[in-house]
């Protein structure tokens, strides 16, 4: 990089760290700016409880990892690594390189095989290649490679295979090849694809690492993309790579991974040439509830990792060695996205479980929570977006504003914290790639956890695998999975809705009960107030009206007959408390926002405990089904200072309130 290129970086870095401190003040002043209770009235003091809940729970799970993930970066590993550069050169194990590789861009080719001879000339002793490629013309084609930069291949042992049957059969047959070679007992083995490149000195700073560490099984180095054919698809393996690097360094510190990439990963050759290994990975399989027994078709990467993890090897990660991953995009970056996603997270459900299943005995508490933690986040990070569009359909705008605000700060601050001291820069380009690819990537994953058998690998000629079977059969799997799919949903839709005040269980369940228990008695009396003069919006005081008519139906109260008072539309004012001293009366409104109810009064000043009272005449008494609903109470020069202030209902049975909102402080 020239100085003049180094200096634009630095400038494009600066304005874009600047730009997201600009977005983390905005969104910080924007909920300080709207920080009025009486703009969250739509949201119950429990739709508050849980989401701050959910919002502690997640937050201080990413600020647990990224602390742990410093504190390897910048304590634990830089020891490790002046114990690595001590290690002698002549002291390093034997190499041996597995490179499946399957009709690559010959200049993709050229680039991974260059990079792997000039590294294998940095070490003391020769080499093993095996390439299992797709033909004899590619195998022939890197030889050549190979030559010009090892002429008579002097440093190199190439050995040459054709696949037949997929990337893990020719993975599988090249191990076993290897296995009958008597390598040294201190070999490592690197798996690594077709399209990854090394960067210079990645062999010298990972190998040392097997002689320090004698229970080391496998570990894997940072990635950097290189891609051809999109921008947004470069900046959001840029965005990804640098969250994997966050996570990587934090589970090292637990001596276990949540992955050992297929893009280039080492590993101790009593590992890797175990027989159990290269069948797992040839044949790797999964027992499900639903889909019977079904063949994996990609995520061999995750099924080298299991095993180590079933084995009890230890796994980490080099975090300041690198490879360069090469993508060339054609068509649609949406449906190439959408794929890659589909068999990532198909990959990351389909091992979780099993995973699980070993117990924090082998895989440590850390990483056993971490397992879980995948299995769960999908549904807690749509929250946000749910109270979004809930917010948006209901025309709360403050409330859209506060979740708005809420998003710029706390993705912003994210991004800060995910790009520091990372050598890909944080671009704002990164920011809408967050949301979609937290926000979308959730919608996939809750998806494929009820298709896991339903696989899919485009850039390996479009293989694919399916679980379904074939009439009734297929009918009852699909019914099934979509039946459950669409459980979940609906129940997380039931969820938001409470969270969101939409719904509330409690008193919707209360007022079917209340309705079932009605429609056993007469018809209840309609007493439309507005046909004793109490208008709306005339500025006069309605409450003496109001009381009035309540107490002269407590008169007659002796003739148990229901009573229902219909408020009207608009603005009725308060002067003076409502007491409700008889039962079996609904006040109903033409619910929130459109009939409101004005306090012009401070109940503690009158004596009474709130706006709207129930309570009997005589102590010990009680009162049976008061029913308030449909209407908004607020008050007038902050005279109702606390909510509670608002409605009470005192010795109360089978009372309920519905579709009330209660504003204070305005």
């Amino acid at each position: 990089m020239t100085a003049l290129s180094r200096q634009q970086s630095t400038m494009v870095n600066s304005i874009s760290m600047v730009t997201f401190l600009a977005l983390l003040c905005l969104g910080l002043g924007g909920l300080y700016v709207l920080q009025n209770p009486g703009y969250l009235a739509i949201w119950s003091v429990f739709s508050f409880i849980s989401l701050g809940a959910v919002g502690c729970w997640r937050w201080s799970w990413f600020l647990y990892r990224m602390s742990r993930a410093r504190y390897y970066m910048y304590r634990v590993f830089p020891a490790w690594r002046r114990q690595a550069n001590a290690v002698p050169v002549e002291d390093l194990p034997h190499i041996c390189f597995l490179v499946p590789t399957y009709k690559e861009q010959p200049w993709i080719t050229e680039r991974v095989f260059r990079a792997i001879a000039k590294e294998i000339q940095t070490l003391s002793q020769p080499a093993t290649i095996l390439v299992n490629s797709s033909s004899d013309q590619e195998n022939a084609a890197i030889q050549s490679i190979l030559e010009q930069e090892d002429p008579g291949l002097e440093h190199i042992r190439l050995i040459q295979m054709t696949q037949k049957d997929g990337k893990r059969k020719a993975m599988a047959d090249g191990l076993r090849y290897l296995a009958e070679l008597n390598l040294p007992a201190d070999t490592v083995i690197a798996l690594m694809d077709g399209d990854s490149e090394l960067l210079p000195g990645t062999l010298r700073r990972c190998l040392p690492f097997f002689r320090l560490f004698p229970t080391l099984g496998g570990l894997t180095t940072d990635e950097l993309p290189v891609v051809q054919g999109s921008y947004f698809f470069s900046e959001w393996f840029h965005l990804r790579f640098a969250q994997r690097h966050i996570q990587m360094c934090s589970d090292s510190l637990s001596y276990k991974l949540m992955c050992l990439t297929g893009r280039f990963s080492l590993f101790r050759a009593k590992a890797a040439l175990a027989p159990s290994f290269a069948d797992q990975l040839e044949q790797d399989f999964l027992n499900d509830w639903l889909w019977g027994r079904f063949k994996f078709l990609s995520g061999d990467d995750k099924s080298t990792w299991y095993w180590l993890l079933r084995h009890k090897y230890d796994m980490f990660y080099v975090p300041d060695a690198t490879i360069y991953s090469i993508e060339t995009l054609s068509g649609s970056v949406i449906d190439r996205a959408y794929n890659n996603m589909r068999r990532w997270y198909g990959n990351m459900l389909r091992n979780n479980g099993r995973a699980l299943s070993l117990g924090p005995g082998i895989t440590g508490w850390f990483t056993w929570y971490s397992l879980w933690d995948q299995r769960i986040s999908f549904w807690t990070c749509l929250v946000t977006p749910g109270f979004l569009i809930f917010s948006l359909i209901q025309g709360h705008w403050k409330a859209t504003a506060i979740v708005v605000f809420w998003v710029l700060s706390s993705r912003s601050l994210m991004l800060m914290l995910t790009f520091w001291g990372r050598s890909s820069m944080l671009k704002p380009i990164h920011f809408p790639l967050l949301l979609l690819s937290q926000w979308g990537g959730a919608l996939v994953k809750i998806w494929t956890q009820m298709n896991l058998a339903q696989q899919k690998w485009s850039n390996r000629g479009a293989q694919s695998v399916s679980a379904h079977g074939e009439g009734m059969e297929r009918t009852m799997k699909l019914g099934t999975s979509r039946l459950l799919m669409y459980v979940q949903l609906f129940v997380f839709g039931v969820y938001l809705c409470w969270l969101t005040g939409t719904l509330n269980p409690a008193w919707d369940i209360a007022g079917l009960r209340l309705s079932y228990q009605t429609s056993n008695l007469s018809e209840p009396k309609i007493v439309e107030v507005i046909d004793y003069g109490c208008w709306p919006n005339d500025g006069q005081d309605d409450s003496q009206i109001l009381q009035s008519l309540i107490d002269n139906l407590s008169q007659d109260q002796a003739s148990n007959q229901l009573v229902e008072l219909h408020l009207p539309i608009g603005e009725l004012d308060l002067y003076h408390p409502i007491i409700i001293n008889r039962g079996q009366l609904t006040v109903k409104g033409h619910g929130p926002g459109r009939t409101i109810l004005v306090a012009h009064f401070d109940p503690s000043s009158m004596g009474v405990e709130a706006v709207v009272q129930a309570q009997p005449k005589q102590p010990g008494d009680e009162l049976l089904q008061i029913h308030l609903a449909g209407f908004t109470l607020k008050s007038e020069d902050a005279v109702l200072t606390n909510p509670q202030h608002g409605i009470e209902l005192q010795q109360v049975i089978d009372g309920s309130l519905s579709h009330i909102e209660v504003l204070s402080d305005i």
